[in-house]
């Protein structure tokens, strides 16, 4: 790219879409300007056939700068070529800016940033992409199949796993501190302003010991001070039992509470969702669901986005369907941008989707795993296989990765590690439950996501749910409204939910689920 030009030379702009080529003459702008770092513009001009068959399918010769949006290059945050994603992830205005740096537009018009090129945050665009195309793919996937989709809430009084961290939400503290602010409004003053006047009344003080020519006054000063030092003491200790340290959820007053009762944020809505099963037939929903375990894991933040179905039908058949229809659609309707993952981040991801396609999924109870696992003798677990454990990915990877080689189902898990809600066999002892764990190894590298899918048959007996939910002391009062489903009929149904950000991961073959939310939120980061 040439530093001086001849006024009818065209400056090409290479960081556009591989397609596009944008032509600018030093004639229509300063192209000093156009070339910065980190500089957008607004252009409008004529599309053509381009001039140079060659990698472009189009170019866009500009005709007039509408806009320049400048930066300012001593404060600029971009200065070297490549960057982590985590570093822009820090930087929110700049993270959701395309694979090449603009945004360009069906029209004429066309708004492109001048960005260096080979940014690692330049994924974002691609993978957004990808997230957008899977959730336009589940609604259509659901809606040919009849399903009606039903908006779950997000606050809720049921802790629908019943034994999940949860999201409190309260207007307890807000009201607290209207009532008790740090300035203390009934004494008419703040902690700062007795602290300046100590200092004050300590000079006078000191003035009055030097001059040893008024006695009296000194005595009242001395007296003076020890009050004001009195009321600092009293209001320091005022502070420091505001309602941020000691309101405390066990011991508030729900009465004056805006929901009367302990609410939390949704950690999950399936029970909420099987209401309207029952009412309307096959159901799914999508939106956000919160667990405040304090985990840094790759595959944990706080606010998750998921998918729930409820039916009537045969629940691991319809994972089945709707898992390679997502691949599936992936792969046909995002093209471009798939190429650009293999290139940038895994390049057997496409092979990997085309493969989830056509392969069956293995099906094996828990039982069956577990058997599995104890006769392996190349390795040793971190947690020791035995009938009753909870499978932890690592265990469930060796059994995709090394014994089956394929995506794994495992049922029929033991009922002492899965919720009160959870069919139970008739033996009593094993629930209906289905999980699906999708592990892919090809080429020796192993792409692992952990739970993808997970689902059960619900119990529909009454009595069976009342003897669960005593036999984990969950409190029966907060699930009435989800007995009185039961009391008054139902039948057998199934559902399962899919951790929809896990999709995107391995669509795009990314490992911390972080990378593919616009705004995480894990411990101790929700600074937007």
């Amino acid at each position: 790219m040439a530093e001086a030009l001849a006024p009818d030379h065209p400056q090409t702009f290479g960081m556009l879409p591989s397609w596009l080529l944008v032509l600018v003459y030093s004639a229509i702008s300063h192209l000093s300007q156009l070339m910065l770092t980190g500089t957008c513009i607004l252009a409008e001009g004529v599309l053509k056939q381009p001039s140079v068959p060659g990698k472009y399918v189009i170019q866009l010769e500009v005709e007039k700068i509408l806009y320049v949006g400048m930066v300012d290059q001593n404060n600029l945050s971009i200065i070297k070529e490549t960057y982590t994603i985590g570093y822009f992830k820090g930087l929110f205005p700049l993270t959701a800016s395309d694979n090449y740096g603009n945004v360009v537009t069906p029209s004429t018009i066309h708004s492109l940033s001048v960005l260096p090129s080979c940014l690692s945050f330049s994924n974002v665009a691609s993978v957004m992409r990808i997230r957008n195309a899977l959730t336009f793919a589940t609604h259509t996937f659901f809606h040919n199949h009849g399903f009606l989709y039903v908006q779950v809430p997000t606050i809720t009084t049921t802790d629908s796993e019943g034994f999940s961290e949860k999201f409190h939400v309260t207007t307890l503290f807000s009201t607290a501190d209207k009532k008790e602010p740090n300035t203390i409004a009934d004494w008419g003053v703040s902690l700062e302003a007795v602290k300046a006047a100590i200092k004050e009344k300590s000079n006078v003080v000191e003035e009055l010991k030097r001059s040893e020519s008024n006695k009296e006054a000194l005595v009242a000063a001395v007296q003076d001070l020890l009050k004001t030092n009195e009321l600092a003491s009293q209001l320091e200790a005022r502070g420091k039992s505001t309602p941020g340290t000691s309101l405390k959820a066990d011991k508030a007053d729900f009465s004056n509470e805006f929901f009367s009762c302990p609410s939390y944020l949704m950690v999950s809505g399936h029970l909420h969702l099987e209401s309207y099963a029952c009412a309307l037939g096959n159901v799914y929903s999508f939106g956000p669901r919160f667990r405040a375990d304090k985990s840094e894991s790759a595959k944990h933040v706080a606010e998750i986005y998921d998918f729930l179905l409820w039916c009537f039908q045969d629940v691991m058949n319809c994972a089945d369907d709707y898992l390679k229809f997502l691949c599936k659609w992936v792969l046909e309707k995002c093209s471009d941008d798939m190429k650009f993952v293999s290139n940038r981040i895994e390049k057997t991801i496409v092979d990997r989707l085309q493969s989830m396609t056509s392969n069956s999924f293995e099906k094996i109870s828990y039982t069956k795993a577990v058997e599995d696992l104890k006769v392996v003798t190349v390795k040793t677990f971190e947690v020791k296989i035995e009938w009753g454990v909870v499978l932890t990915e690592e265990h469930v990877s060796y059994l995709a990765d090394e014994i089956y080689k394929r995506p794994v189902i495992i049922n029929d898990y033991p009922k002492e590690i899965k919720p009160f809600y959870v069919r139970l066999n008739d033996d009593g002892e094993e629930p209906l439950l289905h999980l699906i764990w999708l592990y892919q190894c090809p080429d020796d590298i192993c792409l692992q996501v952990g739970t993808l899918i997970s689902g059960s048959q619900n119990e529909e007996r009454i009595d069976m749910l009342n003897t669960r939910i005593k036999e984990l002391g969950l409190p029966t009062e907060q699930y009435e409204w989800y007995l009185d489903l039961h009391r008054h009929g139902t039948v057998k149904h199934s559902g399962f939910s899919l951790g929809f950000d896990t999709m995107v991961l391995l669509a795009t073959g990314l490992t911390n689920v972080r990378d593919v939310i616009p705004f995480p939120r894990s411990p101790g980061k929700a600074n937007n």
